[in-house]
């Protein structure tokens, strides 16, 4: 009996079933407190370099410093990844950066403004980063004049709280689910949209939070993976 020759369509090579892992960039404007929760969140929820790339030490502190540095890393990604099968382009590209208070920085609105033209996600805290951390322990939506107060009222619940703290994380990390539904609630309360640079307190730090929550979530991907020995 003779076997049924094989048609062309049967010999095309099937596109891989598994979809490449997401790749992600987060550039932040701290050279260190951010870069640390980042990376510390990265290793918590078993994401690979390869995954989530934090940058932080080299962009400056100026928020078009940071907005800068993100287009030319995600370019450098976008012309070197088809010379190399370990490299993919960033799916998305964070942009992490304060307002700052009293005195906003000069560069935010053009920083924000060249963020959105050249598809950059911004994730603003206003007045500062620390806003974030304070959500862990309370839903709080008072102004906040100067960037001091925001420390002030988190030391409250952390009494040795310190900016660079690299074991902070850990104190802050059990409660992630809250300040996630803290800052959202905060969003809502005072209705605040997409551009917070004129509603203080406010944050969307947790948006970026959710974002690698999703990636670890993934199956084969992050903490809810599971190793074989």
């Amino acid at each position: 009996m003779k076997r049924r020759a094989r048609s062309r369509k049967s010999l095309t090579r099937r596109p891989p079933s598994i979809k490449p892992r997401e790749c992600v960039l987060i550039v932040c404007e701290g050279a260190k407190t951010e870069p640390l929760y980042f990376r510390a969140l990265r290793r918590k929820l078993r994401l690979h370099t390869v995954e989530v790339e934090v940058e932080g030490e080299d962009c400056g502190s100026a928020p078009i410093s940071v907005v800068n540095y993100a287009i030319s890393l995600r370019d450098t990604r976008k012309e070197s990844a088809p010379r190399s099968p370990l490299l993919v382009p960033y799916d998305a590209v964070w942009c992490v950066m304060d307002v700052e208070a009293p005195t906003p920085h000069q560069s935010l609105a053009a920083a924000i403004d060249k963020a959105g033209a050249n598809g950059l996600k911004v994730a603003l805290s206003n007045p500062m980063f620390e806003y974030w951390y304070l959500l862990h322990f309370e839903r709080t939506s008072g102004l906040m004049q100067r960037n001091e107060d925001v420390i002030k009222r988190l030391r409250e619940y952390c009494g040795r709280y310190k900016k660079n703290d690299p074991g902070f994380f850990e104190v802050v990390y059990p409660l992630t689910s809250t300040a996630i539904a803290n800052s959202e609630a905060v969003l809502k309360e005072k209705h605040y949209g997409e551009d917070l640079r004129d509603c203080n307190p406010s944050t969307h730090v947790h948006r970026v939070v959710v974002h690698l929550q999703q990636i670890a979530q993934r199956p084969g991907c992050g903490a809810t993976s599971t190793r074989r020995s």
